[in-house]
């Protein structure tokens, strides 16, 4: 059986559902469970509403209580996401938020590809966030 994203209306989830428009970048990040370890990854692809992050097995075991992580849709599972969207690491630039992850993807035996939905970012992070996004479409 192939697994299928369902949206909270219960509608199969396709990028065209997509509310935020996202932009490639290569920024690094934490992520890590609340309360726990944060570990190193790479963003690749960053909107409003979420981000995409590459990572390898020790980050994946970090997240997941489980000994494997579940590939494809992921439900209820909870992480802290930590990263900065200038160089000089910028307090203004540095949103540390939490994030409901929404499925999981293995390209290589020690790569791995996530996708986050941020779930309470404030109304800064909000901004910070619409700004650096607006300023990569001007370039």
């Amino acid at each position: 059986m192939i697994p299928v994203n369902l949206n909270n209306e219960g509608r199969q989830h396709l990028r065209s559902d997509r509310k935020n428009s996202r932009v490639k970048v290569q920024i690094p990040c934490e992520v890590g469970p609340p309360g726990g370890e944060m570990n190193a990854a790479l963003m690749l692809d960053l909107s409003c509403g979420g981000v995409k992050f590459s990572c390898n097995q020790h980050v994946i075991n970090s997240m997941f209580i489980e000994s494997e992580a579940p590939l494809g849709v992921v439900l209820d599972v909870f992480i802290n996401i930590y990263f900065n969207l200038s160089e000089d690491e910028s307090p203004d630039t540095s949103i540390k938020t939490g994030a409901r992850v929404i499925h999981t993807e293995r390209l290589a035996q020690d790569l791995f590809q996530v996708g986050v939905e941020f779930i309470d970012l404030t109304q800064a992070a909000q901004k910070s966030l619409q700004d650096f996004i607006g300023g990569c479409r001007e370039e």
